[in-house]
């Protein structure tokens, strides 16, 4: 191998996902310009010796200067991958996305606040936990129905829609069993028909497609049956993406986006760890290499 190659560390447990294929197609057709290693984050060593730290894996060296690392971490990354960024940025490795980045996103009440308090416009949601809250959580929503979110999860995982009280409390009876907390959002009718996936590439909106419902479920996620088209990178879909990934300092993000029935819109999710498998059929683009291509240009 080239030693004077960048070399990108795609960090990912998910060896089989379309995402991480299409990381390595696209590499395999830049033979020359960069080397890519799949690892497991926890695989990675992390050391500190003589007050030095160090971070290590037993079969692939991380060369300074040339080294970038690509987190493929979402909202169920564990306590150790995100200590393995935070050693892996304090040894001045460049990141793709920052560690800073993963705790708040984690938890989507706590993503939601984040981007509130910079300024961009969300949906209404409350965090709890106890099924006497219930009531008063409902009526400061609208009323029913509601969404109710699990606050760790991707893909459309652990949305549902509760038309009465007795499913959102059976559900929240449920998750107190695993200590696990529930955010209740507002129901936007226009926003449970079509969102936007904006994906954004070191800082700046790239593309856009419109995901809808396939009327048999509220949930506009592509890989649940809806349907998906190429959309219009808008100036406010454009603006709202590139402030929504500034938020977390993102180097690359997945933007969902919907709109109130009064035609404002507001940011729905930020995922750190984007499919864009969509954005790449419907644009007939090659976002997989465009990433690798600027992760490529943060070494050195």
């Amino acid at each position: 191998m080239d030693s004077s190659l960048p070399q990108l560390i795609l960090l990912t447990r998910k060896p089989e996902a379309a995402a991480t294929r299409r990381f390595l197609e696209a590499a395999g057709q830049r033979s020359g310009r960069f080397e890519l290693h799949m690892l497991d984050a926890h695989e990675l060593v992390l050391g500190l010796q003589d007050g030095a730290l160090s971070v290590s894996h037993p079969r692939v060296a991380f060369p300074p200067g040339r080294t970038v690392f690509i987190p493929r971490m979402g909202s169920l990354a564990t306590d150790f991958a995100v200590y393995a960024l935070d050693v892996i940025r304090r040894c001045g490795y460049p990141l793709l996305n920052p560690p800073e980045a993963l705790t708040p996103l984690r938890c989507k009440f706590n993503a939601l606040a984040q981007l509130a308090a910079a300024g961009l416009p969300v949906p209404d949601s409350l965090l709890l936990r106890s099924p006497a809250d219930l009531p008063a959580a409902a009526a400061a929503l609208g009323g029913y129905p509601l969404v109710l979110k699990f606050i760790r999860g991707s893909q459309g995982v652990g949305v549902i829609l509760a038309n009465g009280p007795d499913a959102v409390d059976s559900v929240l009876s449920a998750m107190n069993v695993v200590n696990y907390d529930v955010m209740l959002q507002r129901y936007y009718p226009r926003a449970a028909r079509e969102s936007f996936r904006v994906l954004v590439i070191g800082g700046s909106a790239r593309w856009a497609v419109r995901l809808s419902s396939n009327g048999e479920s509220f949930r506009s996620n592509h890989h649940l049956g809806g349907g998906a088209e190429p959309a219009e990178l808008s100036d406010e879909l454009a603006e709202l993406a590139d402030r929504a990934a500034a938020a977390f300092s993102l180097g690359l993000a997945g933007i969902d986006i919907v709109h109130r029935d009064d035609g404002s819109a507001m940011v729905l999710e930020v995922n750190a760890a984007p499919g864009f498998e969509t954005i790449e059929s419907q644009h007939g683009v090659d976002a997989a290499g465009t990433i690798l291509d600027y992760c490529a240009g943060l070494a050195g």
